[in-house]
């Protein structure tokens, strides 16, 4: 049977040279019993808020011995360990400059200064992530009473909780620790 021309794969030489090294890699992982790296899709900002899009990239993950070593231990204790801030701790609940807001873990761009809006909680609070695709909120069955935890989708660190008694329309409220957040002010001009 002749299979029609353009209707299956199209193989080259080149690129079957060109992927044998990665597929052998692959199969090599497996026989091993290693699992890849995961990655994780998310869209990419610069230092000045501009949207670069949608990118894969490997997730970070470290040991907690590792992220004991990266981080101080207020943010090791936000980030890896769940625990928040205390209300009103910092500054970022009170900033009103313009940037953004990147993950202290894995620098993943997580909250913009237009979204952000005052708060009597205490907390750094905004109306809605920089990028939906950059963090995922998460209910722990055994915590009382149940709350969305807010993380980096790129590291896991727990930043913070939504609430639902923000500002109309959408009445979203992401109460957010400044220990798990770095702030990158935008360039004056």
């Amino acid at each position: 049977m002749r299979i029609p021309e353009g209707s299956g794969p199209a193989f080259s030489r080149r690129g079957v040279m060109l992927a044998a090294p990665f597929v052998l890699v692959a199969a090599f992982s497996r026989a091993k019993g290693e699992e890849p790296e995961p990655e994780v899709t998310i869209i990419e900002f610069t230092d000045a808020g501009k949207r670069i899009g949608e990118a894969r990239v490997k997730k970070v993950t470290h040991t907690e011995a590792e992220w004991r070593k990266l981080l101080t231990l207020q943010q090791f204790y936000v980030t890896r360990k769940g625990n928040s801030d205390l209300h009103h701790y910092g500054t970022y609940f009170k900033l009103h400059d313009a940037g953004i807001y990147r993950c202290v873990a894995c620098a993943n761009a997580v909250f913009s200064s237009d979204a952000k809006f005052d708060s009597p909680s205490g907390f750094a609070s905004f109306r809605a992530p920089i990028a939906e695709e950059n963090v995922y909120t998460h209910v722990d069955p055994a915590e009382l009473p149940k709350v969305d935890g807010v993380y980096c989708k790129r590291c896991d660190s727990h930043l913070g909780a939504l609430y639902h008694d923000g500002p109309e329309p959408a009445k979203t409220r992401y109460s957010i620790s400044e220990s798990a957040l770095h702030f990158v002010p935008l360039a004056k001009k």
